[in-house]
């Protein structure tokens, strides 16, 4: 939509989209994809949405309407078919006016959740409304039967060799249509069979490009001719709350291009073919989760940090409650670093015990300002700490102090199998402490309640996320016990496997168990748990549990053993590229067994880790990482220490050299076929 008697640049227009509240990592499933494969995965994101009840009432289309469609400066109806400012009528429907079904309900069926979805519903003044009927949207340059200064009715040659009988909206909102077009054939790709009566001038039956080139050409010259407006971010904004997806569109004007238009021979990037100010990573609104830290003392953590189209330096601050917990290594960037790629570290200072949290802020440059939440807990737990020195045949076990002990036992082992298999609980949680270490949220998560997890509020959807899983076998099971929040009847839980929704649960007022079987995923997979804006819900407890083999403690010679009053040992004699385990208890005190801590020794070539399965190995020169024994025709990712995905890389041979460019700690993803695995490289 088009401010009146404005005219902006597509570069001020665009900056507008930094507004957009587009959730940490929502887009991940559509990176480096294009046309038809890009389509399908914003269909698999947005596909699922809890739409409001049709028509008035608490929950109902009219209610959102309220918050998605209402003119700020007086509190009208945002009516887009006509120019009329009409009052509201709390949630019922406002006078003269209808539920409009922008995309005809006509064309696929009424009964189905695209009746419902306010990503293409819209108030309508209900003359135009019975006028517009379910004809294409197209140019008319005919006759015309219906005209109000806001929409035409009439005659059309928009499509060669024939006339048709066609609706056009007024030029401020021609974008703001064709991206709700364009939402919807991607959101009800599933519908492709069921396109039909006045449709088939304009849609084909098919997933892929479903619009007849006509109606390509025209949408994609009205979202460059309108470009998207604060109205329609706010709209999407609302709308996220209300449904719990959104309208990639919106959030990413040029996606249009990449799935239709001029850029679809290019995979798809949030940071590509931008002209404005731009961050790229880090995401606003990512965690940085120190975990457990030892009373007393310090852990750091590199950030990678690359923006675009900078007007200047970028600033970097901290503020929260626990700000004097975190320190930053820099508190300005200047703007070639920023775009060339660049490092920051964050400090945290165990000083007192407790859970500690701040936010990063990052402004300047032109660029929205960006927040980054740290999250660290300081323990006076007895900890052991992980392994150092690693070799072939040994490595330096570590632990904290203990107060008042006299010396310590170490313990190694090694876990084998005998054959028999068994339930291995990989995750349990009962929510008795705030959120747990590596857990992650997005939106609206408290722990006022103890021993619950509530998600949602009354104007935010909220999220919590699994730490990374190896969810690569068969036979895994989730549950959950959860209840509605207060009056919130039937509030929905929608379990996701990385980010791709799995089922939705209802809820009630007394907790439930909730039981799904997973569907495999890779050895870097998290499962989500969220709840929609005014469906609040409780998570009292979660369980991911998966089939394997039962394995028995095997220790290894000469231990259990007392090493004396120290922090750490060095075990020798270890088998090469072997895994091994180690636990330390404190002696002469009522402290507990430690933490079990893994290590792996090295192999003899000095490559650093081997893939299990599938042998790959890998290695590290001055200039570049070195992997072999790849599966031919592998995908690799790479991702920074924040989980985003920063290189994409293809392996038709089975040896690869990489090209990073910064130092770091990375994960690495390869994918083959159906299969995906993860290694963890230190470049």
């Amino acid at each position: 939509m088009k401010k009146q008697l404005l005219i902006f640049s597509l570069l001020s227009i665009l900056s507008f989209t930094l507004l957009a509240q587009i959730p940490a990592g929502y887009y991940d499933t559509a990176l480096g994809k294009k046309q038809a494969e890009l389509k399908t995965a914003l269909h698999l994101k947005i596909k699922v949405a809890n739409v409001p009840s049709y028509g008035s009432g608490s929950g109902s289309t009219w209610a959102a309407f309220a918050k998605t469609d209402v003119r700020p400066e007086d509190g009208t109806v945002w009516d887009m078919y006509s120019n009329n400012h009409v009052a509201f009528n709390g949630t019922s429907a406002a006078s003269g006016m209808n539920i409009e079904h922008s995309f005809a309900k006509s064309w696929w069926g009424d009964g189905r959740q695209a009746a419902s979805d306010v990503g293409h519903l819209k108030p309508s003044n209900s003359t135009a409304n019975s006028a517009k009927g379910s004809w294409p949207m197209a140019v008319v340059d005919g006759v015309t039967t219906f005209s109000n200064g806001s929409i035409k009715v009439g005659k059309s040659s928009s499509k060669a060799g024939m006339t048709l009988d066609a609706w056009e909206p007024a030029d401020e909102y021609k974008g703001d249509f064709s991206r709700a077009y364009m939402y919807m054939v991607t959101a009800y790709e599933d519908y492709a069979t069921l396109w039909t009566g006045n449709s088939v001038n304009q849609l084909d039956n098919n997933t892929y490009p479903v619009f007849e080139q006509w109606t390509v050409d025209l949408l994609l010259k009205w979202s460059k001719q309108d470009p998207v407006s604060q109205k329609e971010i706010t709209h999407n904004n609302e709308l996220y709350k209300i449904q719990g997806n959104r309208n990639p569109y919106i959030d990413y004007p040029l996606m249009a291009e990449y799935v239709w238009g001029s850029l679809m021979t290019v995979p798809f990037s949030p940071e590509g073919n931008v002209d404005y100010p731009y961050l790229s990573n880090p995401s606003n609104g990512a965690m940085v989760d120190f975990g457990k830290v030892p009373y007393q003392q310090n852990a750091g953590l590199d950030i990678d940090l690359k923006a675009l189209n900078l007007t200047g330096d970028l600033n970097l601050a901290i503020t929260g409650v626990n700000a004097a917990n975190f320190s930053l290594s820099s508190s300005l960037i200047s703007k070639t670093s920023a775009e060339n790629g660049t490092v920051f570290n964050v400090k945290y200072a165990a000083q007192t015990v407790g859970t500690h949290s701040a936010q990063i802020t990052i402004s300047g440059g032109g660029i929205t300002t960006t927040i980054i939440n740290l999250k660290a807990v300081s323990s006076d737990d007895f900890l052991a700490l992980a392994a150092n020195n690693i070799s072939q045949n040994g490595f330096t076990a570590n632990w904290t102090v203990s107060a008042a002990a006299t010396s310590y036992e170490l313990n190694v082992y090694s876990l084998k199998s005998d054959g028999a298999t068994a339930s291995v609980k990989l995750i349990e949680e009962e929510f008795l402490n705030d959120l747990p270490v590596n857990w992650t949220s997005v939106g609206y998560t408290d722990n006022v309640t103890n021993g619950n997890m509530r998600l949602a509020s009354g104007s935010n959807p909220g999220k919590i996320s699994t730490p990374l899983l190896n969810l690569s076998t068969t036979g895994t099971t989730l549950t959950v016990r959860a209840r509605q929040y207060a009056n919130d009847a039937g509030a929905q839980l929608t379990a996701s496997l990385d980010n791709e929704p799995l089922v939705v649960w209802s809820t009630s007022d007394v907790n439930q168990d909730f039981t799904i079987n997973i569907p495999q995923g890779s050895t870097a997979s998290s499962i989500g748990l969220s709840a929609i804006t005014g469906s609040r819900v409780y998570v009292d407890y979660v369980k991911v549990a998966t089939q394997g083999a039962l394995l028995t403690p095997f220790l290894v010679s000469g231990y259990p053993k007392k090493v004396g009053s120290v922090l750490n040992y060095t075990v020798e004699g270890l088998m090469t590229d072997s895994v091994y385990y180690y636990t330390v208890t404190p002696q002469g005190n009522a402290a507990v067994v430690s933490n079990q801590i893994m290590v792996r020794t090295l192999i003899i070539s000095e490559v650093n880790e081997l893939l299990e399965s599938n042998l790959v190995s890998w290695y590290v020169t001055n200039e570049s990482v070195i992997l072999r024994n790849l599966p031919k025709g592998s995908t690799l990712f790479l991702l920074d220490a924040l989980g985003k995905r920063v290189q994409t890389f293809q392996a038709p041979t089975s040896e690869i050299a990489l090209t990073i460019q910064k130092k770091g700690i990375y994960l690495l993803q390869i994918k083959n076929k159906q299969e995906t695995r993860t290694i963890k490289i230190k470049y």
